[in-house]
């Protein structure tokens, strides 16, 4: 089973107290014995019109970063990356000469 966690490292604010970036981390993460797979998205978003930060809320930055990409989307394309993990087109291999 995937578990997906939310990070919000960093808000950037104005000196009115107004949100102005939002800083976001979406991490997949799945064990199989004792294999751990990661996969992971980040970027940042643009504060809601007047957000507050004392007011805000973790509810609040996720719904402005799901805003313009649905989360279902976010964990079919972390999800894929992780299959991906196990399930390797390629692999790397060396050979002496």
């Amino acid at each position: 089973m995937i578990n997906f966690e939310w990070q919000l490292p960093n808000v950037e604010v104005g000196n009115d107290n107004i949100v102005k970036t939002i800083h976001w981390r979406y991490t997949a993460t799945e064990t199989i014995g004792e294999d751990t797979h990661t996969a992971s998205m980040y970027g940042s978003c643009a504060g809601s019109e007047g957000m507050d930060f004392t007011a805000m809320t973790q509810d609040h930055a996720i719904a402005c970063v799901t805003e313009n990409q649905p989360v279902e989307d976010m964990q079919s394309n972390l999800s894929a990356q992780i299959e991906a993990q196990k399930n390797p087109e390629t692999t790397s291999m060396t050979k002496e000469w």
